[in-house]
């Protein structure tokens, strides 16, 4: 169990961690907090462990530098303006694109369902369902389940092809953003 000195040199820690995202600092202070425990644990004295922790504040520099180690990656000027470039062309262009294709994927693949469902149920008797090619121009109920199936189909394939570019449009902008990122080259699985 921590004691009271353990947790005043958590929430020092916390307190100099201050710049980090509350996601980081928080795991920043969970680990430490979980090698307290651990060692305690073990067996060793907790002034032990805090005296090999050293000052919280050189310990909450450590972590902010570690932070700040993946923008050393950046050997040039031309790396930061690819970063930078990545993020404002995905950015602008994600605000466009994947709307648009989620959109046009789930609405059109939805009403491809319900296309089909409506030539079932006119083929079976539904006269409130109207089929029509254009004005004027009904389709005989008799031919209302080719009819919804080839509609249904195209509608359908519409969304397929959306949902597609949309995948690979997801799996292109992760690979630019794997590629741009210093130091984070590999994918970890």
């Amino acid at each position: 169990m921590i004691s009271r000195y353990g947790k005043e040199y958590l929430e020092k820690l916390n307190r100099y961690l201050e710049k980090l995202p509350d996601d980081e600092r928080m795991d920043a202070v969970m680990e430490i907090e979980s090698h307290i425990a651990e060692g305690i644990a073990n067996g060793v004295p907790e002034a032990v462990i805090l005296s090999r922790l050293g000052d919280p504040r050189k310990l909450a520099k450590a972590y902010r530098s570690e932070r700040l180690n993946g923008l050393k990656g950046m050997k040039s000027l031309k790396d930061v303006f690819a970063v930078i470039g990545f993020y404002c062309t995905a950015g602008l262009l994600s605000v466009m694109i994947v709307p648009v294709l989620a959109t046009v994927a789930y609405g059109f693949g939805f009403c491809a369902v319900l296309i089909v469902i409506a030539g079932i149920l006119r083929t079976f008797g539904a006269a409130w369902i109207n089929m029509s090619i254009g004005p004027g121009m009904e389709i005989a109920t008799e031919y209302s389940m080719i009819y919804a199936l080839v509609v249904g189909g195209i509608v359908g394939g519409i969304a397929f092809a959306s949902w597609l570019g949309l995948k690979k449009y997801l799996a292109f902008l992760s690979e630019r953003y794997r590629r741009v990122l210093p130091g984070k080259h590999t994918v970890h699985g």
